[in-house]
């Protein structure tokens, strides 16, 4: 991979990247600078790419690069439900259907926090970025065994909790 060619790939990615860093931690300015970090750690191991699908490549990259983040600072940053009912317009809805909309949407988030991280990452890169089982596992670095377990039991408990709120 060329230096143009990663050009291209930033261009053609960059935006799941950082929506799907923005979900994880909740904070615009992080979600970039993880963007950010994870194209310099992309770029300085192209060694290990492999020649596979780049997008799972990139995500597991973006994933480590987060998980550094999370270790070093040693805490965790609350997804706020607006940026991401805003994320999620694709079309104007009417005021109504506007409110219906992030309320359903707090209320999975809200679900969605109630579970592990592991949990939610897997529930978020299957359910939300449409990654198949391998390429979360390649993501995570977790066996597909793991991965379809976690994703069972991570789906259970999203709507146990909805129900039990009366979500």
């Amino acid at each position: 991979m060329r230096a143009n060619s990663l050009e291209a790939v930033y261009k053609l990615h960059m935006k799941d990247l950082y929506h799907y860093l923005l979900q994880l931690t909740g904070h615009p300015q992080l979600a970039e600078d993880l963007v950010q970090d994870t194209f310099v750690k992309a770029y300085e191991h192209l060694e290990s790419y492999r020649g596979e699908e780049i997008r799972p490549w990139l995500f597991r990259v973006a994933h480590n690069t987060f998980v550094d983040r999370y270790r070093k600072e040693k805490r965790q940053v609350q997804t706020d439900p607006l940026i991401i009912a805003n994320l999620n317009k694709q079309t104007q809805p009417g005021p109504e259907e506007d409110y219906l909309l992030r309320e359903k949407l707090n209320n999975w988030l809200k679900a969605l926090h109630s579970l592990p991280p592991v949990s939610r990452q897997v529930i978020l890169l299957r359910d939300y970025h449409d990654f198949t089982y391998r390429e979360i596992t390649d993501i995570l670095g977790l066996s597909l065994t793991n991965v379809k377990v976690t994703l069972f039991r991570a789906r259970q408990k999203m709507r146990e909790v909805m129900n039990a709120d009366g979500l």
